[in-house]
Protein backbone atom coordinates (compact mmCIF):
# COMPACT_ATOMS: atom_id res chain seq x y z
CA UNK A 1 0.00 0.00 0.00
CA UNK A 2 0.94 3.57 -0.67
CA UNK A 3 0.81 6.38 1.92
CA UNK A 4 0.99 9.89 1.21
CA UNK A 5 0.12 12.67 3.73
CA UNK A 6 -2.10 16.35 3.24
CA UNK A 7 -1.41 19.78 3.47
CA UNK A 8 -2.86 22.77 2.35
CA UNK A 9 0.28 24.96 1.76
CA UNK A 10 3.23 24.24 4.12
CA UNK A 11 5.84 23.62 2.06
CA UNK A 12 8.37 22.48 5.40
CA UNK A 13 5.74 19.88 6.16
CA UNK A 14 6.16 18.42 2.22
CA UNK A 15 10.48 19.07 2.64
CA UNK A 16 10.51 16.72 5.77
CA UNK A 17 8.09 14.16 4.45
CA UNK A 18 9.72 14.27 1.25
CA UNK A 19 11.66 11.21 1.79
CA UNK A 20 9.29 9.21 4.58
CA UNK A 21 5.58 9.57 2.73
CA UNK A 22 4.75 7.58 -0.88
CA UNK A 23 2.50 10.77 -2.32
CA UNK A 24 1.44 14.05 -1.50
CA UNK A 25 -2.15 15.21 -1.05
CA UNK A 26 -2.71 19.26 -1.58
CA UNK A 27 -5.57 21.35 -1.06
CA UNK A 28 -6.65 23.14 -3.86
CA UNK A 29 -7.53 26.15 -1.95
CA UNK A 30 -7.53 29.16 -4.40
CA UNK A 31 -5.63 31.71 -1.85
CA UNK A 32 -2.57 29.91 -2.16
CA UNK A 33 0.36 30.27 -4.61
CA UNK A 34 1.03 26.98 -5.30
CA UNK A 35 4.35 27.46 -7.18
CA UNK A 36 6.23 25.88 -4.29
CA UNK A 37 4.92 22.44 -5.50
CA UNK A 38 7.46 22.88 -8.65
CA UNK A 39 10.25 22.17 -6.04
CA UNK A 40 8.45 18.40 -5.46
CA UNK A 41 9.08 15.19 -7.19
CA UNK A 42 6.38 12.85 -5.37
CA UNK A 43 3.60 12.03 -6.88
CA UNK A 44 0.37 14.77 -6.31
CA UNK A 45 -3.46 14.33 -5.68
CA UNK A 46 -5.11 17.28 -5.45
CA UNK A 47 -8.40 17.60 -3.40
CA UNK A 48 -10.60 20.49 -4.73
CA UNK A 49 -12.21 22.98 -2.32
CA UNK A 50 -15.92 21.72 -0.35
CA UNK A 51 -18.09 23.36 1.53
CA UNK A 52 -15.27 24.96 4.39
CA UNK A 53 -14.64 27.29 1.20
CA UNK A 54 -17.96 27.96 -0.08
CA UNK A 55 -18.55 25.48 -2.18
CA UNK A 56 -21.33 22.94 -3.07
CA UNK A 57 -21.66 21.85 -6.42
CA UNK A 58 -25.29 20.62 -5.05
CA UNK A 59 -26.28 23.85 -5.10
CA UNK A 60 -27.39 26.04 -8.74
CA UNK A 61 -26.99 29.65 -7.40
CA UNK A 62 -23.22 28.55 -6.78
CA UNK A 63 -22.66 27.04 -10.42
CA UNK A 64 -20.21 30.31 -11.69
CA UNK A 65 -18.16 30.18 -7.87
CA UNK A 66 -18.01 26.30 -8.47
CA UNK A 67 -16.77 26.11 -11.59
CA UNK A 68 -14.06 28.73 -11.06
CA UNK A 69 -12.89 26.01 -7.71
CA UNK A 70 -13.03 23.33 -10.07
CA UNK A 71 -11.03 24.75 -12.60
CA UNK A 72 -8.66 25.56 -10.51
CA UNK A 73 -7.72 22.64 -8.83
CA UNK A 74 -7.85 21.32 -12.86
CA UNK A 75 -5.44 23.96 -13.69
CA UNK A 76 -3.11 22.84 -10.04
CA UNK A 77 -3.67 19.72 -11.16
CA UNK A 78 -2.35 20.20 -14.78
CA UNK A 79 0.99 22.28 -13.30
CA UNK A 80 1.54 19.13 -11.08
CA UNK A 81 0.81 16.09 -13.46
CA UNK A 82 -1.36 15.40 -10.91
CA UNK A 83 -3.73 11.47 -11.93
CA UNK A 84 -6.57 12.20 -9.35
CA UNK A 85 -8.65 15.46 -8.65
CA UNK A 86 -11.02 14.44 -4.81
CA UNK A 87 -14.44 16.47 -4.99
CA UNK A 88 -17.14 16.60 -2.95
CA UNK A 89 -20.66 15.81 -4.32
CA UNK A 90 -22.20 18.59 -1.84
CA UNK A 91 -24.46 19.02 0.69
CA UNK A 92 -28.13 19.54 0.76
CA UNK A 93 -28.99 22.67 2.70
CA UNK A 94 -31.80 24.60 1.16
CA UNK A 95 -34.31 24.71 -1.76
CA UNK A 96 -31.55 25.65 -3.72
CA UNK A 97 -29.61 21.81 -3.90
CA UNK A 98 -30.44 18.96 -5.07
CA UNK A 99 -28.74 15.36 -6.38
CA UNK A 100 -29.72 16.50 -9.68
CA UNK A 101 -27.81 19.57 -9.48
CA UNK A 102 -24.80 18.09 -8.50
CA UNK A 103 -24.94 15.49 -11.56
CA UNK A 104 -25.81 18.13 -13.82
CA UNK A 105 -22.76 20.03 -12.74
CA UNK A 106 -20.19 16.92 -12.92
CA UNK A 107 -21.59 15.85 -16.69
CA UNK A 108 -20.34 19.36 -17.74
CA UNK A 109 -16.95 18.61 -16.64
CA UNK A 110 -14.77 16.90 -18.81
CA UNK A 111 -12.34 15.95 -17.06
CA UNK A 112 -11.50 11.54 -16.11
CA UNK A 113 -9.30 12.49 -13.05
CA UNK A 114 -12.40 13.30 -10.90
CA UNK A 115 -13.20 11.16 -7.80
CA UNK A 116 -16.14 11.36 -6.22
CA UNK A 117 -15.71 11.45 -2.19
CA UNK A 118 -18.42 9.56 0.19
CA UNK A 119 -19.15 11.94 2.65
CA UNK A 120 -20.59 12.00 6.27
CA UNK A 121 -24.21 12.04 7.30
CA UNK A 122 -25.56 14.90 8.43
CA UNK A 123 -28.65 15.56 9.62
CA UNK A 124 -31.96 15.49 8.24
CA UNK A 125 -31.90 19.59 7.44
CA UNK A 126 -28.61 19.60 6.06
CA UNK A 127 -28.17 16.29 4.36
CA UNK A 128 -24.70 15.15 2.78
CA UNK A 129 -24.74 13.71 -0.63
CA UNK A 130 -23.38 10.18 -1.42
CA UNK A 131 -23.05 9.29 2.55
CA UNK A 132 -24.13 5.46 1.94
CA UNK A 133 -22.61 3.05 -0.40
CA UNK A 134 -25.85 2.88 -2.17
CA UNK A 135 -26.33 6.28 -2.86
CA UNK A 136 -22.53 6.98 -4.04
CA UNK A 137 -23.28 3.51 -6.12
CA UNK A 138 -25.67 5.38 -8.17
CA UNK A 139 -23.96 8.73 -8.04
CA UNK A 140 -21.30 7.56 -9.62
CA UNK A 141 -22.85 5.74 -12.50
CA UNK A 142 -24.62 8.52 -13.51
CA UNK A 143 -21.74 10.91 -13.21
CA UNK A 144 -19.62 8.28 -14.40
CA UNK A 145 -16.83 9.01 -12.36
CA UNK A 146 -14.60 7.47 -9.94
CA UNK A 147 -14.41 7.09 -6.09
CA UNK A 148 -12.38 8.79 -3.19
CA UNK A 149 -13.63 5.84 0.02
CA UNK A 150 -12.92 8.26 3.21
CA UNK A 151 -13.19 5.50 5.74
CA UNK A 152 -14.12 7.62 8.57
CA UNK A 153 -16.92 9.41 6.51
CA UNK A 154 -18.44 5.85 6.26
CA UNK A 155 -17.88 4.95 9.95
CA UNK A 156 -19.78 8.21 11.37
CA UNK A 157 -22.46 8.02 8.73
CA UNK A 158 -22.82 4.45 9.91
CA UNK A 159 -22.49 4.99 13.97
CA UNK A 160 -25.76 7.89 13.19
CA UNK A 161 -27.41 5.33 11.16
CA UNK A 162 -27.20 2.42 13.89
CA UNK A 163 -25.42 0.22 11.70
CA UNK A 164 -22.24 -1.60 11.59
CA UNK A 165 -19.59 0.56 10.34
CA UNK A 166 -17.51 -2.24 9.34
CA UNK A 167 -20.25 -4.25 7.29
CA UNK A 168 -20.53 -0.32 5.62
CA UNK A 169 -17.10 -0.15 4.86
CA UNK A 170 -16.83 -3.20 3.14
CA UNK A 171 -19.97 -2.36 1.58
CA UNK A 172 -17.98 0.68 -0.19
CA UNK A 173 -15.14 -1.49 -0.65
CA UNK A 174 -17.04 -3.25 -3.32
CA UNK A 175 -17.54 -0.24 -4.97
CA UNK A 176 -13.82 -0.63 -6.36
CA UNK A 177 -12.28 2.98 -4.84
CA UNK A 178 -9.58 4.62 -6.63
CA UNK A 179 -8.12 6.00 -4.11
CA UNK A 180 -8.44 6.27 -0.32
CA UNK A 181 -8.76 8.41 3.13
CA UNK A 182 -7.92 7.75 6.28
CA UNK A 183 -7.76 9.33 10.34
CA UNK A 184 -8.09 8.93 13.47
CA UNK A 185 -11.07 8.47 15.10
CA UNK A 186 -13.64 8.87 18.32
CA UNK A 187 -16.20 6.50 18.08
CA UNK A 188 -17.66 8.16 21.19
CA UNK A 189 -19.55 11.73 21.67
CA UNK A 190 -19.53 13.73 18.10
CA UNK A 191 -17.08 10.99 16.44
CA UNK A 192 -14.52 13.60 15.65
CA UNK A 193 -12.11 12.76 13.19
CA UNK A 194 -8.86 13.96 11.59
CA UNK A 195 -7.09 12.90 14.70
CA UNK A 196 -3.70 11.49 14.77
CA UNK A 197 -3.94 7.91 15.39
CA UNK A 198 -2.35 8.32 18.82
CA UNK A 199 -5.82 9.60 19.91
CA UNK A 200 -7.96 7.02 18.13
CA UNK A 201 -10.47 4.63 18.82
CA UNK A 202 -10.37 2.86 15.53
CA UNK A 203 -8.74 -0.98 14.73
CA UNK A 204 -6.76 0.21 11.78
CA UNK A 205 -5.48 -3.57 11.51
CA UNK A 206 -8.75 -4.88 10.87
CA UNK A 207 -9.64 -2.17 8.96
CA UNK A 208 -6.85 -1.91 6.30
CA UNK A 209 -6.85 -5.90 5.95
CA UNK A 210 -9.92 -5.24 3.76
CA UNK A 211 -8.23 -2.96 1.32
CA UNK A 212 -6.49 -3.61 -1.89
CA UNK A 213 -3.20 -4.11 -2.16
CA UNK A 214 -2.13 -1.64 -3.59
CA UNK A 215 -4.43 0.71 -2.35
CA UNK A 216 -3.25 4.50 -2.12
CA UNK A 217 -4.23 6.26 1.41
CA UNK A 218 -4.02 9.76 2.24
CA UNK A 219 -3.62 10.10 6.07
CA UNK A 220 -5.91 13.58 6.72
CA UNK A 221 -4.92 13.41 10.67
CA UNK A 222 -3.39 16.54 12.30
CA UNK A 223 -1.19 18.48 10.59
CA UNK A 224 1.77 18.47 13.84
CA UNK A 225 4.50 17.29 12.24
CA UNK A 226 5.72 15.21 15.26
CA UNK A 227 2.16 13.85 15.15
CA UNK A 228 1.80 13.34 11.49
CA UNK A 229 5.56 11.33 11.74
CA UNK A 230 3.92 8.78 14.90
CA UNK A 231 0.80 8.06 11.99
CA UNK A 232 2.68 7.53 9.14
CA UNK A 233 4.94 4.80 11.28
CA UNK A 234 2.28 3.71 12.29
CA UNK A 235 0.46 2.91 9.54
CA UNK A 236 2.92 1.45 7.63
CA UNK A 237 3.58 -0.71 10.58
CA UNK A 238 0.52 -1.98 9.79
CA UNK A 239 -0.01 -2.24 6.19
CA UNK A 240 3.78 -4.07 5.80
CA UNK A 241 2.33 -6.81 7.56
CA UNK A 242 -1.20 -7.18 5.97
Amino acid sequence: MNIGVKTFDDSNFLKHFENKADFFEIMASQKVNHSFLKSFSLPIVIHAEHSAFGVNIADNTKDKLNLKSVNYAIKLADMTNSKKIILHPGIIENKDCSLINAVNFLNKIDDERILIENLPFKDNEKKSLCSTPEEIKEFLKRTNRGFCFDANHSIQSSILNKKDYFLEIKKFLKLNPNHFHISGQSLQGNLNDHLSFMHSDLDFKEILKEYPRNADITLETETDIKKVDFDLEFIKKITDKI
